[in-house]
């Protein structure tokens, strides 16, 4: 957002993208609304005929009158039930369309995050992903089912009524429409005011609610810990913040915004005058001065329907924008992939520098190469830059410099389908869903067979777990895969990695959470079941990737050896010292495990 603050245009740009097949039924809803407010001009009109009968009545006439003022009850209990259907048959057309597109743009939105890089995704809070599909959108809502058809009602039946005030007295129309020029000019300035804090106020809302759901989120830890008072204070200066910059709005807006709100309802300071000195010198009757009587206080109603629209537009623009910015990136990203055919599974790191910050590189000229058919694995200490280089090939983040390549191919020019049905990734947090186990296994292969499933629950050491649970495969875990243990989450994700049969495997830490029985388990059946795969293993534990074809050893983000297990224990370097802590680790737990026995 600029300091020129935000183009109202927006809204309407993004609205008429997403209306493909639905103009004829918004069109449709115009009408009804302007039907509907026809009806209050007749109701008007009949008021005025019948101040009209009693004005012109010359001689005692009750019965006639009454007749007269009967008839015109009957029609405008009429005018009023005809007013409320039309209006009640617009606003379920308007909403329609509204809930058609925003449906629509909702489902866009949900395929741009699930096409931008986990790790920008990531580094937004997901009360962002809440304010663009819940917040903006419902503006957008009211835009479209309301401020549209609704305006272009006020609008028509304004001018329809100008004109008929027109043709009954010129000089009268002009003193009920003198204001209205000055009462739109208040407007303008109360909005140019304030739309430079529409892209502020946006932003306060979302660390508001950024900070209530992280307050919310973690007030099991802070109570624990007796510090609900700090994480209240984060949270209550973010209220106050979105507060202040609300009292500012206001304060800007008053001084022009509400001459609007009265200037526009002032016909009668005009017409009265006016319409007294024009009865006078005769050239105005009664009725004639009767008819602006009764459409002076109210001539204006249309107007005033706009003007609360138009308060809304700079929020309603700011967050148009926002949500129009996010699907353009999405297009363009998608529009850069070229498809990939016949994609080899050799994977190649050139030159690969990355930093989460800049001038904080985490890797520095990573170069190295994974032959189709073989695993490497990654090992260094903690923060080296493993997890990292996995996940720059998985494409959760872009290097800074340098390329990533599968047979020959930058993966920056794959698109997801065809990046993503090369690979299988098992995480060091297992990734689960709320759902069935089912559900989760076959994530990546829906039609998968009950052979096919147990052939991987088989491999995973999982196959008598789920066979002693009541609902088997069809048990439902809670979210993030609660209702299993650490270690049962892992060999699900295994499992699913296994059972999706990409020919490229990556492995964080697969057998993290596992205990040592389990993990040699683990290791036979990946030995089994991963061969003529191309495998990326990232392992604290040493001895689960002693047969890999290479082992690359990063220290403070660069590769400092690289090799086999017996070339590197045998160089004497970084990674023989990690082998020796290693072994003499499971030494010492070999030997508690042997004295309690």
């Amino acid at each position: 957002m600029n300091d020129a603050g935000p183009d109202y245009r927006s809204a309407l740009r993004l609205v008429r993208a997403h209306m493909d097949g639905h103009w004829a039924r918004l069109a449709a809803a115009a009408v009804l609304a302007i039907c509907s407010a026809m009806f209050e001009i007749i109701l008007a009109s009949l008021v005025w005929q019948a101040l009209a009968a009693i004005i012109e009545r010359t001689e005692p006439a009750p019965v006639d009158t009454g007749r007269i003022i009967g008839a015109l009850a009957f029609f405008a209990l009429i005018s009023v039930i005809a007013q409320q259907v039309f209006f009640g048959l617009s606003t379920a057309v308007s909403h329609l369309v509204a809930f058609d597109v925003l449906a629509t743009i909702r489902k866009r939105l949900g395929s741009t995050w699930v096409a931008t890089p986990v790790g920008r995704l990531s580094q937004q809070h997901s009360a962002s992903a809440k304010t663009q599909a819940i917040d903006h959108c419902e503006r957008l809502e009211v835009f479209i089912a309301h401020a549209v058809p609704e305006t272009t009602a006020s609008v028509a039946v304004w001018i329809v009524v100008t004109i008929w005030l027109f043709t009954v007295n010129p000089w009268l129309t002009l003193a009920t429409i003198a204001l209205i020029p000055v009462a739109f000019y208040t407007m303008l300035r109360a909005m140019r005011a304030n739309g430079h804090r529409m892209g502020e106020w946006v932003a306060a809302t979302g660390e508001m609610n950024a900070a209530i759901m992280d307050f919310l989120t973690a007030l099991p830890v802070v109570r624990t810990f007796n510090r609900i008072g700090d994480s209240h204070e984060r949270t209550a200066t973010a209220v106050r913040r979105n507060a202040q910059l609300q009292s500012d709005w206001g304060r800007a807006f008053v001084p022009w915004g509400s001459p609007f709100s009265t200037l526009v309802v002032s016909g009668l300071v005009l017409i009265t005058p006016i319409g007294i000195w024009l009865y006078q010198a005769g050239s105005v009757d009664g009725t004639e001065l009767a008819l602006f009587f009764v459409l002076g206080p109210i001539y204006s109603l249309p107007l005033v329907k706009i003007f609360y629209r138009m308060t809304a537009l700079p929020l309603l623009a700011s967050g148009a924008q926002e949500i129009a910015a996010a699907l353009a990136d999405a297009d363009q990203k998608e529009a850069d992939y070229a498809p990939a055919e016949d994609l080899t599974h050799e994977i190649k790191f050139e030159n690969v520098s990355f930093a989460y910050e800049p001038g904080h590189e985490v890797l520095k000229d990573i170069s190295f190469t994974i032959p189709a058919g073989t695993t490497t694995a990654l090992v260094g200490h903690s923060g080296s830059g493993k997890s990292t280089l996995a996940e720059l090939l998985l494409r959760f983040h872009s290097p800074a410099s340098g390329t990533i390549s599968i047979g020959g191919r930058d993966v920056d020019t794959l698109s997801d389908a065809d990046l993503y049905r090369n690979i299988a990734a098992v995480f060091q947090r297992p990734m689960l869903q709320a759902g069935s186990i089912r559900a989760n296994l076959t994530l990546a292969k829906p039609e998968a067979s009950e052979q096919e499933c147990s052939a991987a629950l088989n491999a995973a050491e999982l196959q008598q777990v789920i066979a002693e649970l009541p609902d088997g495969l069809d048990t439902h875990l809670g979210e993030s895969g609660e209702g299993l243990s650490g270690g049962q989450k892992q060999r699900l994700a295994i499992a699913r990695a296994l059972l999706a049969d990409r020919p490229i495997v990556i492995l964080d830490e697969p057998t993290a959470a596992t205990d040592a029985e389990t993990e040699l388990m683990l290791q036979r059946s990946m030995s089994t079941l991963l061969s003529g795969t191309t495998n990326l293993i990232i392992a604290h534990r040493l001895r689960t990737i002693v047969n890999a074809d290479q082992i690359i050893v990063l220290e403070q983000g660069k590769i400092a050896e690289r090799g086999t297990h017996d070339e590197l224990v045998a160089s004497g370097g970084i990674y023989a010292h990690m082998w020796a802590d290693h072994t003499a680790a499971s030494d010492v737990a070999l030997r508690g495990t042997k004295e309690q026995a």
